[in-house]
């Protein structure tokens, strides 16, 4: 681990001894994106916030700004600050806004790059797109974690050859864990290699596979496969995670195998989406639910499987309506089933 530790140090002290500089204009992108869905859910189980019946859903809205800015021939300096606009909602009036990636980096032509601060890590985003419900209520971390970001970490990314990138995630654990805390133990870091783009601009498929030990206090592999024929889109995510905090009520057999599979078909402005998936892990925000509730009380661990369909209609470049409708059954705790019907609007800027 003491690789892991000081080899993104090394690289950031590297940028402090870099050739002449040279001038070049700031490149800065203000953006942002609202995102809200009138949702009915029948438990609450599977809902961003827990709450049944219906209501109105935040999908995680948001403003930022980002920039690039050339430091010399080969070195660049990069930056991201953004925020979830959670305003609209009744219970987030105090708090109208939230953490999202904040941070900052250098990039070397041919050595790769370096980020500092809340960013969202390699084995989160090795997902790539093979989730077709992403970011609403029918999303694969209802049965499987790993996707959450992290404050006082380190990112590193390589230069792509031959269409592969290497990935590396590590959070400050000091900044975590006191000396006493069992979870420092672990090695608080995320590998990925992947293969091609999630945008299938160079290949018609996308290939991930990713490790996570201590981060979201779980163990976990995830194999990611998402492939294009013409208008069709098929992808899974396969993970196994294992829980590793002592403090989470029968944490030791909270170990096994979830996935996903999904089929997207575009007709013109119009996008239809599928997917069914099972986790008996017992690690995703569904069955944590179930333990929260229940406690000690929990005699098996939850298994919960899912599917769920939906549709896309573009108005333009930047503005689409969506629609979800999907159920999770949760094995042997049938009060944690949820029905989700869900009909949003999105615009990006």
């Amino acid at each position: 681990m003491m690789i892991m530790k000081t080899f993104p140090l090394t690289l950031l002290a590297t940028s402090l001894f870099v050739g002449p500089q040279v001038m070049a204009e700031e490149l800065v992108d203000f953006y942002g994106r609202l995102d809200y869905s009138v949702t009915h859910s029948d438990s609450g189980s599977a809902t961003h916030s827990g709450k049944s019946g219906t209501i109105l859903e935040n999908n995680f809205s948001r403003i930022g700004v980002k920039g690039q800015t050339a430091l010399t021939t080969d070195w660049s300096l990069f930056y991201k600050i953004e925020v979830g606009v959670n305003g609209a909602q009744q219970d987030k009036a105090s708090k109208p806004f939230s953490a999202r990636p904040t941070f900052i980096g250098f990039k070397h032509s041919s050595m790769g790059q370096l980020a500092v601060g809340r960013i969202d890590p390699v084995f989160k985003m090795s997902k790539g797109f093979a989730d077709a419900f992403d970011n609403y209520s029918l999303k694969h971390d209802r049965l499987m974690p790993g996707d959450k970001r992290h404050g006082d970490s380190l990112e590193y990314k390589s230069p792509k050859w031959n269409k592969l990138q290497l990935g590396v995630s590590y959070l400050m654990e000091d900044n975590y864990f006191n000396d006493s805390d069992l979870r420092k133990d672990n090695g608080n870091y995320q590998i990925a290699v992947t293969y091609a783009d999630k945008f299938f601009k160079t290949s018609n498929f996308y290939l991930g596979v990713a490790y996570s030990d201590g981060i979201e206090d779980i163990k976990a592999t995830r194999l990611v496969g998402h492939v294009k024929f013409d208008n069709v889109k098929l992808g899974t995510i396969i993970q196994q995670t294992e829980l590793v905090n002592p403090t989470k009520t029968h944490y030791q057999e909270r170990d096994g195998v979830g996935y996903i599979v999904s089929a997207t078909y575009q007709i013109e402005q119009l996008l239809l989406k599928a997917q069914y998936g099972s986790d008996d892990s017992s690690t995703g925000k569904i069955a944590a639910r179930v333990y929260d509730v229940l406690g000690e009380s929990v005699a098996a661990v939850p298994e919960v499987s899912q599917w769920a369909v939906g549709a896309e209609y573009r108005l333009s470049k930047s503005a689409r309506i969506h629609t979800e409708i999907g159920q999770f059954d949760v094995k042997q705790y049938e009060d944690f089933d949820d029905t989700v019907v869900s009909l949003g609007f999105r615009y990006d800027f």
